[in-house]
């Protein structure tokens, strides 16, 4: 038996080195360093490994000389708009919540910007002409001996919205087939932590059903013809670009440039007579992931928030979460609040699952008499045992059960801290972002393992975890099964620091929290004995 918990122990390790590994062959995108936070600078296009001024020189070098841009600008955000394409190049997003400028979407151009129009016959080329911007700077317009193509940007008060409209008006005497495609979302920021991994387009359709793409499918050209459509949104970890159309689009496409995906809608209309002007318009939601925010815009947008397949007990965990912070304006006070709230609501089954692994402790010196008698004879050792558990009244899988059943509410707070916005800048004690590692001490280098910094919490973390493990073997005796419960007691909270050590400080918080709070009904149980 003793082997099999050594040979469990090594492959956990192994898994464990090699994970990151693996991870960087399948994705590379997901182990990259997190960036730096630095002031906003243009950044080339295509070419990723060579320093700030020359990916400037060459984002400029990547549109024409006559290119302009104008930056248009409100409480919640900065459009750099371009008269190349008459498209949106950076959308830089005002989050006052977590004091911060995001630079959601930068270096979009020709037909990867925002608002690009691109297609066949009277379209084609269109992403790259030059268009009129307008004094107001949030109109451009394009007129040709062919066509004349309007686009308008809107903001809207108090909210993060945009309203859009274009216009276009076939200037032939011939009737013109209407094939093109209108960029909605690309080049979405992926600065966060691990964030390339959560990146995804999400398409919820009018009918209630839905699809998402993420990795290499949204990578692929797509085009998916399927009209009745609600939204579509191009979202990464904390930030979404959600597009809900004023017209009958006829399907959503997505491909790839230079690495990032670009999406948008297919607006296929029949024809269009000569003289006619057909409008398109786009209602966008462009900022943070955030429940109060997404139903201003649209009750329909809070779908957005995807907690995987729990993600019904994740948004009533984060009710509570935002519940708490009202009372107590602080995010790491509320998981403290929450997590003790959890833990007296799992009571009972926890109680259970400590009962019954007491009682199986108290049984281990005549299951450990039984095992040398009979170790000669499986049948009759796995016989006695049984005979053992029946007498007693003991059930083997009763301390399992509870823990399988608290399973989901652990999986879903998990995801709840993981990928809150809310978590984001939130400070408590000495840790400046619950969405990050807690950086007690900065290191002047990486040190493998560790990273940049010394993160405190998993460390206490680890403490915790040994002195729950030494509470639950206060009753045992000196069997074998309780030494190879010793040394699992000795390793795997040192298993746990090490998968924890770069989680958000968040997420650390609330099991860190959690194991004392463990700890203590266990000290309590014991004492009553």
């Amino acid at each position: 038996m003793e082997k099999r918990v050594l040979l469990a122990v090594t492959l956990s390790i192994v898994v464990i080195l090699l994970y990151p590994v693996i991870l960087a062959r399948i994705n590379p995108d997901l182990v990259k360093q997190p960036k730096q936070i630095q002031p906003i600078t243009r950044q080339e296009v295509i070419e990723k490994k060579i320093d700030v001024k020359t990916k400037e020189a060459a984002f400029k070098n990547a549109l024409p000389e006559n290119a302009v841009s104008f930056i248009a600008s409100t409480d919640k955000y900065d459009l750099d708009i371009t008269n190349i394409g008459g498209s949106v190049s950076k959308i830089v997003v005002k989050d006052a919540k977590r004091k911060s400028n995001i630079a959601l979407v930068k270096h979009a151009i020709y037909n990867t910007g925002f608002l690009a129009v691109d297609g066949k016959g009277i379209f084609s080329t269109i992403s790259s002409q030059s268009f009129t911007i307008q004094q107001d700077k949030t109109t451009v317009s394009l007129e040709t001996n062919r066509i004349k193509i309007e686009k308008n940007i809107g903001f809207l008060e108090n909210r993060y919205g945009i309203d859009t409209v274009i216009n276009i008006t076939n200037k032939t005497s011939d009737i013109q087939d209407a094939l093109f495609d209108i960029t909605t979302g690309s080049n979405i920021s992926k600065d966060e932590l691990y964030e390339a991994r959560y990146i995804e387009l999400a398409i919820q359709y009018k009918d209630g059903t839905s699809k998402k793409l993420t990795g290499n499918k949204l990578l692929d050209p797509n085009r998916l013809y399927k009209d009745n459509i609600d939204w579509i949104a191009l979202k990464n970890k904390y930030y979404a670009i959600i597009a809900k159309p004023g017209f009958n689009a006829k399907g959503v496409f997505t491909k790839n440039s230079s690495g990032e995906p670009v999406v948008g809608f297919i607006a296929e209309e029949d024809k269009i007579l000569p003289g006619e002007t057909k409008s398109y318009k786009i209602d966008f939601y462009i900022g943070p992931m955030e429940i109060k925010e997404l139903e201003k815009m649209d009750p329909g947008f809070s779908k957005v928030l995807n907690f995987g397949f729990l993600t019904s007990i994740s948004l009533i965990l984060l009710g509570i979460l935002q519940f708490f912070y009202s009372i107590l304006h602080n995010y790491g006070a509320a998981i403290l609040l929450l997590t003790v709230c959890i833990n007296l609501f799992l009571y009972p089954l926890t109680f259970k699952s400590m009962k019954s692994m007491q009682k199986l402790q108290e049984l281990q010196p005549l299951m450990e008499k039984i095992r040398q008698e009979n170790k000669d004879n499986p049948n009759k050792l796995n016989k006695e045992i049984m005979e053992l558990y029946r007498r007693y009244k003991v059930n083997p899988m009763s301390g399992c059960l509870p823990m399988v059943l608290q399973m989901p509410v652990f999986i879903a707070l998990y995801n709840t801290l993981s990928r809150s916005v809310e978590l984001k800048n939130a400070g408590f004690l000495w840790i400046k972002d619950l969405s990050m590692p807690d950086a007690f001490f900065r290191l002047g280098s990486n040190i493998p393992f560790l990273g940049n910094s010394i993160n405190l919490l998993p460390i206490l973390m680890i403490g915790a975890m040994i002195l729950q493990q030494k509470m639950s073997q206060m009753s045992a005796g000196n069997s074998s099964q309780t030494e190879q419960q010793k040394l699992m007691a000795n390793i795997m909270p040192v298993l746990f620091g090490f998968i924890f050590y770069s989680l958000p400080s968040g997420l650390v918080l609330y099991w860190l929290t959690s194991t004392l709070v463990t700890s203590s009904m266990q000290f309590f149980m014991y004492r009553r004995r």
